[in-house]
């Protein structure tokens, strides 16, 4: 008789033979039916939340497969199983351009170690959340003040926050600032790799949501 461990581990190698089978397949077309996505370990993308919730002018998939990976901290072969890959990205609204990079033990070890350094471990993801709230309330003296050092930060993803809190907000001033970085899109070689490209991106991204 198989342990509980043999039998995880046969679960896990019938996985990844699976996750790379998928992914050596040509993708899934909204015209193909009579398919049982679940066997494949395929998951429908809900264009709709991915729309309203995720802030990229990228096309959204429209269906998630199982993806192998390397832990990065222990170096385990892990798959990001589809269901996983839709409740990150749905119901935690991760970016999409975001992928799992840690396995489940990793990922609770490194939770353990911020939560025993204490507040300002995770500054980043705290600013983040802090200018988010801001976007759901009226603007004052001070949140403005907060979303203008944030659109100083080195972390470009925090002033692509601080760019959709400005849309949120909605007043006219705010507004045509956000058209201004639309049209001050670079057109040259600088396209790829700018800040005001990002920017731009963004603030049309924001703008289109908020209409």
């Amino acid at each position: 008789m198989k342990s509980n461990k043999q039998r995880r581990a046969e679960i896990k190698a019938h996985r990844l033979a699976r996750a790379a089978r998928v992914e050596a397949q040509p993708r899934v077309s909204n015209r193909q039916s009579g398919v049982c996505l679940s066997v494949l370990g395929i998951e429908r993308a809900d264009l709709d939340v991915l729309g309203r919730y995720n802030n990229t002018c990228v096309p959204p998939p429209e269906f998630y497969f199982a993806r192998p990976f390397t832990c990065r901290d222990c170096g385990a072969e892990e798959i990001w199983t589809a269901k996983q890959q839709k409740w990150w990205y749905e119901v935690a609204h991760g970016h999409i351009d975001s992928r799992a990079v840690r396995c489940l033990a990793c990922r609770r070890a490194r939770r353990e170690r911020l939560r025993s350094v204490g507040p300002g471990a995770n500054l980043l993801g705290e600013q983040t959340n802090r200018l988010r709230a801001l976007g759901r309330a009226r603007p004052n003296e001070k949140a403005v003040a907060e979303v203008e050092a944030a659109l100083q930060s080195k972390w470009w993803s925090l002033r692509v926050v601080a760019i959709q809190t400005m849309a949120r907000w909605g007043d006219a001033e705010q507004v045509e600032r956000l058209k201004a970085m639309v049209a001050a899109r670079p057109a040259d070689g600088r396209r790829y790799w700018s800040w005001e490209r990002v920017a731009a991106d963004a603030a049309m991204c924001a703008l289109i949501r908020r209409e």
